[in-house]
């Protein structure tokens, strides 16, 4: 009836507690039509591409509240939470400048999902879809600047809470002069930071000027520097002059973002650029801060 095997049905009960059929007079165990509604809940969460531990805590959430998604009543109305009907969720209530019902699916997002899966198929793709929005003329330059706002408070409130760093070796990040749009960097910084790794973020616009004061003391391994628009990318013809300045080891310098990856500006300075998803971008950083790091150190 479900399309679960035994040896699965067992297994939930006996680490979730879900369900929890009766017992018969022989032992065996006899399923209620609340049983089967539970385990027909549970498994369209699956299918939408949660875990079993994930889709438990969510019908605990539900159940504290009154809402049990396993009841008649409400199996019809209640939706998957995918990331993408939490996009979806996000988006509407954003376009409807409901910071709070937006924020709240955000909460169920980073509460079902990792950091990872919430920025790959949450905010990722929520931010595309609202500029190409934008670009068509279906929303207002001031929506397109609240909707921005909202996902930059939301990632900043998790750099706030990200971990205490583990790993040897300091990276600097900042977006390029001239650059504002800083969302993509912060999710790259958070990632960065949810692995271990000691991050500096100077945030949007840096100015070349006396920044060899900043970066002498710290004494960073690794220079991050986004840009999304070809514009901004062209300042990257400063950095050879601001490299100079530096009175300790140079670190090393990574450029990311369309604006390099579109334009190429930093083919003739000879830095790499990277270009790829932010968990292939945390990939290559972590090889060459370790390239950097003696396994002594």
């Amino acid at each position: 009836m479900i399309g679960l095997l035994p040896v699965t049905l067992r297994a939930w009960e006996r680490r979730y507690g879900l369900p929890n059929p009766v017992r018969g007079g022989q032992g065996y165990r006899l399923y209620s039509e609340h049983d089967l509604q539970t385990l027909r809940w549970l498994k369209s969460q699956i299918d939408t591409g949660m875990n079993i531990g994930q889709a438990a805590r969510k019908l605990s959430q539900l159940r504290d509240t009154g809402m049990d998604p396993a009841a008649k009543e409400t199996v019809p109305i209640e939706k998957p939470l995918s990331p993408d009907n939490l996009r979806e969720q996000v988006l509407q209530s954003l376009y409807q400048f409901n910071d709070a019902a937006a924020a709240e699916a955000m909460r169920q997002a980073f509460s079902l999902y990792t950091t990872e899966q919430v920025f790959g198929g949450v905010i990722e793709p929520a931010l595309i879809d609202i500029g190409k929005a934008w670009e068509k003329g279906k929303l207002p330059i001031a929506a397109e600047h609240y909707c921005s706002q909202f996902f930059q408070e939301q990632l900043v409130g998790v750099l706030a809470v990200s971990p205490q760093p583990f790993r040897s070796g300091l990276i600097v990040a900042g977006c390029m002069p001239g650059e504002y749009h800083q969302l993509g960097l912060l999710m790259l910084v958070i990632l960065l930071r949810m692995r271990g790794w000691n991050v500096v973020y100077l945030g949007p616009n840096l100015s070349m000027e006396r920044i060899d004061e900043v970066l002498n003391p710290l004494r960073p391994k690794l220079l991050l520097f986004s840009s999304t628009m070809p514009e901004s990318a062209k300042s990257v013809l400063q950095l050879p002059e601001m490299i100079k300045k530096l009175s300790i080891q140079t670190p090393l310098v990574v450029l990311g973002g369309n604006g390099f990856v579109n334009s190429k500006a930093g083919i003739d300075t000879g830095y790499p650029i990277i270009g790829s998803s932010p968990t292939e971008q945390v990939k290559k950083i972590e090889e060459m801060m370790e390239s950097r790091n003696p396994k002594n150190d």
